[in-house]
């Protein structure tokens, strides 16, 4: 599997992860069982990713980038075996964190490709498998080992809008656009048909902050923003999707 052809299988896999993590009804051995077959899944990605990082011409793809990815895999895979063993939750929860830091540090190492576009997709499929660990180690951190917990309260919601700002003049070429959204590693939504340029349309979400990816036509991976809905009327713009 190369590079590019990951991204698609990694948002599958990100959104099966969060079904995973999600508070268990049970108790403290289904949460651990859970997030470790989430974890599972995680390093699974982050293996194959180093794979194809690997083999890329690239050379910083396959000197820098892949044995981080390799790296952080064989830790998920660790961490993920340690949920099922008698070891305080808190333990767990600080070599989490630490992984999540590798994590991000996996994002800044997409730079080192020389090639644009490689370094586009390698930065966006590390972004998935950051906020899948990311939302791994929330769950982690709410496990209740007596599988006590307060019922959780209604998230607010806000409407706003999302605009497609392509320009020609200003950005040198405008773009039809679909626009996928994630929070925590969980996609929760996909703009079901291309949003056209100076198009835009209005969309509810839970208060919090998301990313935004941009795909073509071709679902070919554009750019990323972060878009925040902290308020009513809240407003999320494209902006260039061909800057480097």
């Amino acid at each position: 599997m190369n590079i590019k052809s990951l991204v698609s299988s990694l948002v599958a896999v990100v959104g099966v992860v969060l079904l995973c993590v999600r508070p268990a009804a049970a108790d403290a051995r289904s949460d651990r069982a859970a997030i470790a077959d989430a974890l599972t899944k995680l390093a699974t990605s982050a293996a194959n990713l180093g794979k194809a990082a690997k083999a890329s011409d690239d050379r910083g793809a396959r000197k820098k980038f892949a044995p981080a990815a390799t790296e952080l895999g064989d830790d998920l895979t660790a961490l993920a075996k340690r949920l099922g063993k008698d070891i305080p939750i808190k333990s767990i929860a600080t070599d989490a964190a630490a992984i999540e830091k590798d994590a991000g540090a996996l994002v800044e190492l997409a730079d080192e490709a020389e090639d644009k576009e490689e370094r586009k997709s390698l930065r966006s499929q590390a972004v998935l498998i950051q906020q899948g660990i990311a939302a791994a180690r929330k769950s982690i951190g709410g496990v209740k080992e007596d599988g006590g917990g307060a019922a959780p309260t209604a998230p607010q919601r806000f409407t706003g809008r999302i605009f497609n700002d392509t320009d020609g003049d200003r950005c040198g070429i405008s773009e039809n656009l679909k626009f996928a959204i994630s929070r925590d590693g969980q996609q929760v939504y996909v703009s079901p048909n291309m949003v056209f340029p100076g198009k835009n349309f209005s969309l509810v979400l839970e208060k919090g902050t998301y990313l935004v990816q941009l795909l073509d036509t071709t679902s070919t991976f554009k750019g990323q923003r972060t878009l925040d809905a902290t308020k009513e009327g809240w407003i999320f713009k494209s902006g260039c999707v061909n800057e480097d």
